[in-house]
């Protein structure tokens, strides 16, 4: 071969060496590409799983402790009631005791 014909072909196959790491180069740059949407996307899901757990747990939390507190509440309201109507039967008991005796004591003249 001619020393022309030689470098062209040097040429040629440098460059077809470079196109070939190139593509290389390429293909391991999209691998790592989806590797890494895989891993984010794999991230978000167990961040999105924690995150659900600890609302779970809270409203959990949050819903006994709404419980209790209704619950002492109500316990709160029927002492209050009880007393309430102990207070009334003594007091109509003492105003009927009035009635009868004003009524008894009435003076005709």
């Amino acid at each position: 071969m001619p020393p022309k014909q030689d470098n062209v072909q040097k040429l040629l196959a440098a460059e077809e060496k470079r196109n070939k790491l190139i593509a290389d180069a390429k293909g391991r740059k999209q691998q790592k590409v989806k590797q890494a949407k895989a891993d984010a996307e794999r991230d978000v899901t167990s961040f999105r799983d924690e995150k659900e757990r600890e609302y779970t747990t809270f409203r959990d939390q949050q819903l006994s402790a709404a419980e209790a507190e209704n619950a002492e509440l109500a316990r709160h309201t029927d002492t209050e009631l009880t007393e309430l109507r102990a207070l009334t039967d003594e007091r109509m008991a003492k105003v009927a005791d009035k009635m009868a005796n004003l009524i008894v004591s009435v003076k005709v003249e």
